[in-house]
């Protein structure tokens, strides 16, 4: 008798932790979105409107990855008039033309078509970590199966969505991991990538200005720091 009492103690201290939790990620949830609406920012904080392909804006970019072995710069133009999986184009690598070879790595790379464009966040990992006059930030996780398959590393990283609330817009995005990680073939030990946001001349649509990963990537026994920064820029409104 002691032990089923025990046990019914036990379960019913387990559901009040969870309904509390629960109860908390809501009303966390509410608070931000009550947070951006009176900044006017939307609350629709799903991945994929945080990327080039959610706006109707073509643009260049400067690709530059970097090793202590070498740096490769590639140029690229994007046009979202185009199909889904050739919206990117290649145009020079390190100032001389694309081989064959470049082509196919950039495509897999850059024109791949996506798996999932509503990769929404995991509601319960939503919470406010700064809110002070002029910043917010709001941290985040989004789901592995709800990512696009290029970014589903990410679903191993903390997420920071940086608020500028003197200019009422989405400043930045940070993501980082807390353990070691693979991605595809790279064991890496730690990630710390940032996206940097702007607006467009009209203010109505959230751009992307840069996106900068750097990464500590296991190779042989040592350390290897890698470096990938693209520059956006160049956007015209073409739909």
């Amino acid at each position: 008798m002691k032990k089923s009492f025990n046990k019914i103690i036990v379960s019913a201290v387990f559901l009040f932790f969870v309904l509390g939790t629960i109860g908390q990620s809501v009303a966390q949830k509410a608070e931000i979105e009550k947070r951006l609406a009176e900044l006017g920012i939307s609350s629709d904080l799903d991945f994929n409107n945080l990327s080039e392909n959610s706006t109707s804006y073509s643009c260049n970019a400067t690709m530059t990855e970097s090793t202590t072995e070498k740096t490769t710069v590639n140029k690229a133009s994007f046009d979202p008039l185009k199909g889904e999986g050739s919206r990117w184009t290649l145009n020079t690598v390190n100032g001389g033309t694309p081989s064959k070879k470049d082509i196919k790595n950039f495509n897999k790379a850059h024109n791949a078509t996506q798996d999932n464009m509503q990769a929404k966040p995991d509601e319960n990992s939503m919470k406010i970590i700064t809110d002070d006059d002029h910043i917010l930030v709001i941290g985040l996780q989004y789901k592995e199966s709800d990512l696009p398959k290029k970014y589903k590393f990410l679903a191993q990283c903390n997420s920071e969505i940086y608020v500028d609330k003197e200019a009422k817009r989405l400043h930045k995005i940070k993501f980082y991991n807390t353990a070691p990680m693979k991605i595809k073939v790279l064991n890496v030990v730690k990630l710390d990538m940032t996206v940097e946001l702007m607006q467009s001349s009209d203010g109505k649509t959230v751009l992307l200005k840069d996106e900068t990963i750097i990464m500590d990537v296991k190779l042989l026994g040592q350390l290897v720091e890698v470096k990938e920064e693209i520059e956006f820029y160049d956007y015209k409104k073409v739909k």
